[in-house]
């Protein structure tokens, strides 16, 4: 099941997020930042959580400024044991929905170019997101960022 995220699934979500071994305490750090100021503040940001009894993946995607109708989609994550089961591609089919919903026309997504992100890069392309632009160097030395688009259709 998919669903709003709550204030409940806030360590199980962090835990996921530093599992992955992606994330340095700086990142984790805006990740918690960002989460409490969505619980705080009722942002327009979008927070989702796959739920499969307890949390096992989360979706954050937030509006891009001074355009109209562009989102990013921030973060996408399952947990490592229940990956390649659906969660991802339930949570991003969600999003979509809901930003139709919102009238949104451009979905974004940004990942690496590293060979470890190769996953991440066939699952956007499965999702039907095209490559639209590579950044070299972005992340750091040999580190390109990749950015991914996808045209939404409003509902």
């Amino acid at each position: 099941m998919i669903r709003e995220t709550r204030p409940s699934d806030k360590e199980a979500l962090l835990r996921i997020i530093e599992d992955s071994g992606q994330f340095d305490l700086d990142g984790l750090a805006h990740v918690e930042a960002a989460l409490d100021g969505y619980f705080a503040e009722g942002s327009e940001a979008i927070w989702l959580t796959a739920d499969d009894g307890e949390p096992v993946g989360v979706v954050y995607c937030n509006p891009e400024p001074v355009t109209s109708g562009t989102w990013n989609l921030l973060l996408l994550w399952t947990r490592k044991d229940r990956e390649g089961q659906g969660f991802g591609s339930a949570l991003v089919a969600q999003i979509e929905a809901a930003l139709c919903i919102r009238g949104a026309r451009l979905l974004i997504v940004e990942t690496s170019g590293l060979p470890e992100f190769e996953t991440a890069r066939t699952f956007y392309s499965k999702c039907g997101f095209s490559q639209e632009a590579r950044i070299q160097n972005f992340f750091a030395d040999g580190d390109d960022k990749l950015i991914y688009t996808k045209m939404l259709t409003a509902g």
